[in-house]
């Protein structure tokens, strides 16, 4: 207790690239997260990453059928939608990034396909370019190049270095079943195939991928995050798995941390791992023992709890028909 004790007292005021962060007075709710605040997005969060842009924290929600809506969070008890965008299909994550000096969200629509938005005003998003795939899961990027899994399988390799003037398809990539989600970390995407399992594919030349092995994981598997020569698993029913990745070419299983629930999302900062589990809630997790993550905390706020996203400090959850949820730890 005296050691929990102590964490939580920590998290009341951080230092995050050199801005400090004060934690509003919340008190202790016993479980070790604390509800700070909440908003209604009109729609079905199912999907959120934070993103600083012009020097104000935002929350970027793909709000299922309502497209995507983006809510400023500096106040976090008191969120407010800066804006939405509406693309009549059914928004599956969001990805936001700088291109040539401009901010872009990279909208998954599972209908429609890809959208790209120019955000560099996140109080008036404008339109950019739609790539009419059939629907479209997960996207990421790895310099130029972003990475697109669609509904019905395979992976779109696109170039976009030459935004806003165009886009261009350079390989479609087979992967070996219908990707989910897609993570890039150095010259490896994790293509996350659910039921099974993972592909990781050699991406040190964007424009010819070639898969280095697949891996089962004890579980379902859902998301995955990378940290160095691991990565951990939202493992559904299994819980959390944790697998090597030090030889991508031989990935090894280490350890599985059976949370009783069904992990769905998952996200990583350093020490810590933060699980959306459905109507189970969310958790947060230690890995100051890297392979064996520790129970620090849960909250349990009704409704269905999808992804987590770890930001300034902030838990942001994206928390089904209830919008966005904002905790602390």
């Amino acid at each position: 207790m005296l050691c929990l004790t102590l964490l939580l007292i920590s998290q009341q005021s951080c230092k995050l690239n050199d801005e400090y962060v004060e934690d509003p007075v919340i008190p202790d709710s016993g479980t070790g997260m604390w509800f700070v605040g909440q908003l209604n997005t009109n729609g079905n969060a199912v999907y959120v990453k934070g993103k600083i842009v012009n020097g104000t924290q935002y929350a970027f929600v793909a709000n299922g059928p309502a497209g995507l809506s983006v809510v400023n969070i500096s106040n976090a008890a008191a969120p407010i939608i800066a804006s939405s965008y509406q693309t009549n299909g059914f928004t599956r994550e969001v990805f936001v990034d700088t291109v040539n000096g401009v901010n872009y969200a990279f909208v998954s629509d599972s209908v429609k396909g890809l959208y790209i938005l120019n955000t560099a005003n996140p109080d008036s998003l404008s339109f950019d370019t739609l790539i009419s795939y059939s629907g479209v899961n997960s996207v990421n990027r790895k310099n130029n190049y972003l990475f697109v899994a669609l509904t019905g399988g395979n992976v779109k390799v696109l170039n976009v270095s030459q935004l806003p003037l165009s886009v261009s398809e350079v390989f479609t990539y087979t992967s070996a079943n219908i990707v989910n989600h897609i993570e890039v970390s150095g010259n490896t995407a994790y293509l996350v195939e659910n039921i099974t399992g993972l592909e990781l594919v050699n991406v040190n030349n964007p424009e010819n991928p070639v898969q280095y092995s697949t891996f089962h994981s004890p579980g379902n598997c859902y998301d995955v995050k990378v940290s160095d020569n691991l990565i951990y698993v939202a493992d559904g029913n299994a819980g959390i798995s944790v697998i090597n990745i030090s030889n991508p070419s031989q990935p090894y299983f280490i350890n599985t941390k059976n949370t009783e629930t069904n992990v769905r999302y998952i996200d990583y900062s350093p020490n810590f791992l933060f699980t959306g589990e459905g109507s189970s809630g969310v958790e947060v997790l230690n890995v100051f023992n890297t392979v064996g993550p520790e129970y620090t905390g849960y909250y349990e706020p009704g409704g269905f709890c999808n992804s987590v996203h770890y930001f300034k400090a902030k838990v942001l959850v994206a928390n089904g028909t209830a919008g966005l949820l904002i905790l602390r730890f």
